[in-house]
């Protein structure tokens, strides 16, 4: 069974014409395949990524909230007796350097050039 195109004017559209229409039909048959397929693949992700995105927002102001009772402050800010005693010790050896520094630096400068 032949089928006989007819253009919109009425006249019979000859064979190149008939295999262009034929090859763009398929070109956009493809094409909004592509996209469909793009769309059914998108969809599920941004939906994904909007849940997650909102439930990390939630979990996170929860816990904020949680942090930051006023009850909590004291032993929030407590320091470790630890860190403190490292800290100390830290700061006297960083003195005794600084000392030694500048009692080598004087020692340089009153020795005498060797010429």
């Amino acid at each position: 069974m032949v089928m006989i195109q007819v253009a919109a004017n009425g006249t019979q559209l000859t064979m190149r014409e008939e295999m262009e229409i034929n090859l763009i039909r398929s070109l956009i048959a493809s094409y909004f395949s592509i996209v469909r397929e793009g769309i059914q693949d998108l969809i599920p992700k941004a939906i994904m990524h909007l849940l997650v995105n909102h439930s990390a927002q939630q979990v996170q102001n929860r816990l904020v909230c949680a942090l930051y009772k006023p009850e909590l402050f004291a032993e929030l800010l407590d320091e470790d007796a630890a860190l403190v005693a490292e800290r100390t010790r830290v700061k006297a050896l960083l003195e005794a350097y600084r000392d030694a520094f500048k009692i080598l630096s004087e020692v340089n400068l009153k020795s005498p050039a060797s010429s």
